[in-house]
């Protein structure tokens, strides 16, 4: 089960302390990427963060192969539309289900990380969005469209 916060809550508060940005306080992803699901603040160039999929922290020896397989050459801290990146989880998820010996080459030598870590992040992280995006997930209340949702690593 995916770790949520509660969005409206999140939303009230920083629409009401513009003044007082609300940024991650992950660890900055020394050892690892930082997965996380955030809706822009209104009127700001923020974000808040609403919650991480199940594994959010993928090592960054997965990082080439997140790239191979998706097509998205993201960069760490970015923040980028669920809409529009979508389909590029969906991408990477297929390719590691169908095509796994083309990016076995690209596991880590040091055994930290390979493409069955990345079609678990993948995984968690598209059923995590899934998720804020059904009603059935939440009990009927809180959901939020792709449209309104941004991602970063």
């Amino acid at each position: 089960m995916a770790r949520y916060i509660d969005a409206d809550a999140l939303m009230n508060y920083a629409n009401n302390q513009k003044d007082k940005t609300i940024l991650w306080s992950g660890d900055g992803g020394k050892m690892s990427y930082d997965l996380r699901i955030a809706v822009k603040v209104e009127d700001t160039d923020e974000f808040a963060v609403i919650g991480q999929p199940d594994h959010a922290n993928p090592t960054y020896n997965l990082g080439m192969m997140f790239r191979a397989c998706t097509g998205w050459k993201f960069e760490q801290g970015k923040y980028y539309r669920v809409s529009e990146v979508y389909p590029l989880i969906e991408r990477g998820i297929t390719e590691l289900t169908l095509h796994e010996s083309k990016y076995i080459t690209l596991n880590s030598p040091n055994g930290w990380g390979n493409t069955k870590n990345a079609l678990d992040a993948l995984k968690s992280l598209k059923e995590y969005i899934d998720d804020i995006e059904d009603p059935s997930a939440w009990g009927g209340w809180n959901t939020i469209p792709k449209k309104y949702l941004w991602v970063a690593w």
